[in-house]
């Protein structure tokens, strides 16, 4: 009886387990919805800017600046070629100013695209496990309501048996009731 009792616990913790992870599970794809919704919209607000600004190239500037500075320290003779290619320099650099803007958004646009992305494989995950968490409920509360039925039955069992069995209270309430002439 013990036993049955103790094993119906143990399987009620579990389940108490399993639907404390479940909730936590189902937390999360709530919460990783509602980031992938602002994510999309992120995504849908920078497109029109990216899709106007797409001819810009930023790289060649980059380059450009990068090789001004080594010559500026390696091939200028004269203070005079210094000043001119650091001129040129500066106009590079006012150039790169304006089109950093361009540059936050496609870097933006990247980590927006990944972020999606990788949201959208953890919901992944998490609806697997999920299910996988759903199954092994279900088993577990087919498991404990098979327990419960047999606790009640060996209860019943061990009623029925008390029932058949007098006490000796019982018997001794029987001999007082027999007339005393009988009794003695």
């Amino acid at each position: 009886m013990s036993e049955e009792t103790n094993e119906f616990e143990m399987i009620q913790e579990k389940i108490k387990n399993l639907e404390t992870s479940k909730a936590d599970m189902i937390g999360r794809i709530r919460y990783l919805t509602r980031r992938m919704r602002f994510k999309k919209f992120e995504q849908k607000a920078l497109a029109p800017y990216l899709e106007e600004t797409r001819e810009v190239r930023i790289a060649p500037l980059r380059k450009r600046r990068n090789k001004m500075e080594f010559m500026i320290a390696t091939a200028a003779y004269t203070p005079r070629m210094e000043r001119e290619w650091l001129k040129e320099v500066r106009k590079l650099d006012m150039e790169l100013e304006k089109v950093k803007e361009i540059e936050k958004a496609r870097r933006k646009k990247r980590f927006v695209d990944e972020d999606i992305e990788n949201g959208e494989k953890e919901i992944k995950d998490l609806e697997k496990n999920l299910m996988d968490a759903k199954d092994r409920l279900r088993r577990l509360y087919d498991e404990a309501k098979s327990v419960k039925m047999a606790t009640r039955r060996s209860v019943s069992a061990s009623a029925a048996m008390e029932d058949e069995m007098v006490s000796l209270g019982d018997m001794a309430m029987i001999e007082d009731k027999k007339p005393k002439r009988e009794r003695e």
